[in-house]
């Protein structure tokens, strides 16, 4: 079993100094980067033996290492030189020294001398005035007269109060006083009352309407009835065949159809 494992480690270090050696170079640093070249893809076999019961005959069998996919690494070497270690360099931005704008401000000139320009106003302070002193002058007397203005307004309500109440008692009065049949036999007294009076009121001359010297089937000229034709107004056959070609005949002469 040892001499398997001294085969595997004689192999990958042959494979591991026969890649990128070439390109080994001392730094100054304690790092050294090997960096890979790309070449054809190395498998690695080992053969090993296998126990045989046959006297003479030692039987090999061949294994697949796997590759070694990156090479790409970094060996570290410990030295008492150490590279010199410098500060970054700058930014952009502190090269540049900052500094505000200046913009382009015009010459400041005076503004132009504008000659003033006089306004009457005399009039409207006669109209202030006025006006203050009738506000001054009303607010004086208020005070001065403040309990007779006070019993103004309470004698006016109590006015309204008893119109109020003479009103509501008219009509609660009507209410009681109020009998249906004698209403009923009003009504039809006054539908039936004819005219006579030629005068009215006034002393002008009244003129009868036309309801009370005619009935409606006399201005109609159809007997006297009191059954309601709900078809009283409509046509006949013949009216409403006359009135459709009257309508057909307005059509294709005014409105074109």
């Amino acid at each position: 079993m040892s001499r398997s494992v001294a085969l595997v480690t004689q192999s990958l270090s042959k494979i591991c100094l026969s890649r990128g050696i070439h390109s080994f170079h001392a730094p100054a640093s304690s790092s050294v980067y090997i960096p890979s070249i790309r070449r054809e893809k190395v498998v690695p076999t080992i053969d090993l033996p296998q126990s045989s019961n046959a006297v003479g005959h030692v039987p090999t069998a061949s294994y697949e290492l796997p590759a070694l996919e990156n090479v790409r690494r970094v060996y570290t070497f410990p030295t008492f030189d150490k590279a010199p270690i410098s500060a970054p360099a700058p930014f952009l931005q502190d090269l540049i020294e900052k500094m505000d704008p200046i913009p382009e401000k015009p010459p400041i000139e005076a503004p132009p001398v504008v000659p003033p320009v006089a306004i009457q106003l005399a009039p409207r302070l006669l109209t202030i005035r006025r006006k203050k002193m009738k506000k001054h002058k009303r607010r004086k007397r208020f005070d001065r007269d403040y309990f007779k203005y006070q019993k103004y307004h309470r004698e006016k309500k109590l006015k309204a109060e008893r119109e109020f109440i003479r009103r509501m008692k008219a009509h609660l009065a009507e209410l009681e006083s109020f009998d249906p049949e004698k209403y009923v036999e009003e009504t039809i007294a006054a539908a039936k009352k004819e005219w006579s009076d030629e005068l009215a009121p006034t002393g002008r001359k009244r003129y009868p309407h036309w309801s009370r010297l005619m009935s409606l089937e006399e201005l109609y000229g159809i007997p006297k009835s009191d059954y309601i034709d709900k078809n009283a107004g409509l046509p006949g056959e013949e009216d409403a065949e006359k009135i459709r070609k009257l309508k057909v005949e307005y059509d294709n002469k005014y409105r074109g159809i």
